[in-house]
């Protein structure tokens, strides 16, 4: 176990080092995944070596937790230093140095993929079965449409279909002819998005594991993907297939689905640490999380009576996003946001009240505080935000993106004044570093 783990950390720093490297210092020489990718053995450890970049980057397990829930006010701070600040101010500038650290950690995910993709691709088929590397392929392409999609939605304009302002799209490994890149549109990144969620649905492996890509993984994300298009009926047909599939099930009550980690039945993507793994992360562990829960707003005021509040957090600490007992995971898929996701796209795309309260008063139901007592859609979707920030806090950014695509945002946090502080600035570093970059190209409200 211990030299796997090796392994696939020696890979996180060939293609964590070589991203650095080709979009800011020199090219590396011998530190290149061909040296590293001659058999399936080795394509599946580099694409395992993907997770290891989620799971050892603080900037991805850990920021992708406070950075969202501060900006939104579900955590009233995210530590001490003076670059934190302007999250929960929701003034940021393009030299934040925080926000390049966590542009960095998307686009290190992105390229490890697309060396995955890349160097399976080449290798011949007497080294490597079909069958195993179509699966192969697909899972890192479910890897990069994740990271992809984390991109967009925290730097680019994703609530806007005729946006030109997206993301910069990757879909090779990175190296000194391809670095410099323009942005692409709001549209192109959702098509290409898409585009590598279905192959994953259909090339993936199917489930078996929370802590790894698969087929239900890539329908749920692809669900969320599609309500934050404004494809509602959509989001909810697939939604619920997932709900449907057999593949995962809600645990009997809130509690079970924390206690039991990864084991859990309602688990469909997760990362979390082993006792042999933590002492591999060092200082990252989450034992130095900065994160705190609010202190009398809109979240408190809504968790205050609620049951699963003595399971989500107490005083200054985030219990359940620090859980020692399951190894102090990060979760990106959990099943309830597909019944949150179905009632959101029914209740969007003019279904009746009955029928879009039902995916909703399930997961109302299993928390102990019984049916939606809305007498109107309106009155209903009120209802959904607030059980995505009970339900689903401090899990991805659930409550932040909800506030956004429920048009709550202002409403609940006074310092954001318009849908520019929705996003963060494309850091500084990137516009300097990239020659298809200029400040010409920056977000509104930040150039």
């Amino acid at each position: 176990m211990k030299k796997a783990i090796l392994y696939i950390i020696t890979l996180f720093l060939i293609y964590s080092c070589e991203l650095t490297n080709v979009l800011e210092n020199d090219p590396p020489n011998n530190l290149v995944s061909e040296n590293v990718v001659k058999n399936q053995t080795d394509a599946r450890a580099l694409l395992n070596g993907c997770y290891a970049i989620i799971s050892l980057n603080q900037y991805y397990y850990v920021y992708t937790e406070l950075i969202p829930s501060t900006l939104i006010g579900s955590m009233s701070r995210v530590g001490s230093n003076s670059d934190l600040v302007p999250f929960a101010e929701n003034s940021l500038s393009y030299d934040n140095s925080y926000s390049y650290s966590f542009w960095n950690a998307f686009y290190k995910v992105i390229d490890g993929a697309n060396h995955t993709i890349f160097q399976t691709t080449k290798l011949s088929s007497n080294l490597i079965p079909d069958t195993a590397r179509k699966e192969i392929i697909g899972e890192a392409r479910f890897v990069r449409a994740m990271a992809t999609f984390d991109v967009l939605r925290y730097f680019g304009q994703f609530f806007d279909m005729n946006s030109k302002f997206g993301i910069i799209l990757r879909t090779e490994p990175a190296n000194f002819v391809n670095r410099d890149k323009a942005r692409s549109t709001v549209a192109e990144c959702y098509a290409q998005i898409l585009a590598d969620l279905d192959a994953a649905i259909a090339d993936a492996p199917d489930y078996s594991v929370s802590y790894k890509g698969s087929k239900t993984a890539a329908k749920a994300l692809k669900a969320r993907v599609l309500v934050y298009q404004g494809k509602y009926a959509e989001a909810a047909v697939l939604a619920n297939e997932v709900i449907n599939d057999g593949t995962t099930s809600l645990e009997a009550d809130f509690e079970t689905a924390f206690s039991t980690g990864i084991k859990s039945s309602e688990m469909i993507l997760m990362v979390y640490t082993d006792e042999e793994t933590e002492q591999l992360r060092g200082y990252n562990v989450k034992r130095f999380y900065s994160g705190r829960p609010a202190e009398n707003n809109w979240f408190t005021t809504l968790m205050d009576t609620d049951p699963r509040k003595p399971f989500t957090y107490e005083d200054k600490e985030v219990l359940k996003t620090t859980n020692k007992e399951v190894y102090k995971p990060t979760y990106f898929l959990r099943l309830p946001e597909m019944y949150l996701i179905k009632a959101e796209g029914l209740a969007f795309s003019g279904a009746s009240l009955a029928d879009a309260s039902a995916p909703l008063n399930v997961i109302r139901n299993r928390a102990g505080i019984g049916n939606t007592l809305a007498t109107n859609i309106q009155e209903l979707k009120d209802d959904i935000f607030n059980e995505y920030a009970r339900e689903l806090a401090y899990e991805n950014g659930a409550e932040w993106f909800a506030a956004i695509r429920f048009g709550k945002a202002e409403e609940l946090k006074p310092s954001i004044k318009n849908s520019d502080q929705y996003i963060l600035p494309i850091p500084r570093g990137e516009i300097e570093n990239n020659a298809g970059l200029s400040l010409a190209d920056q977000n509104p409200g930040y150039e």
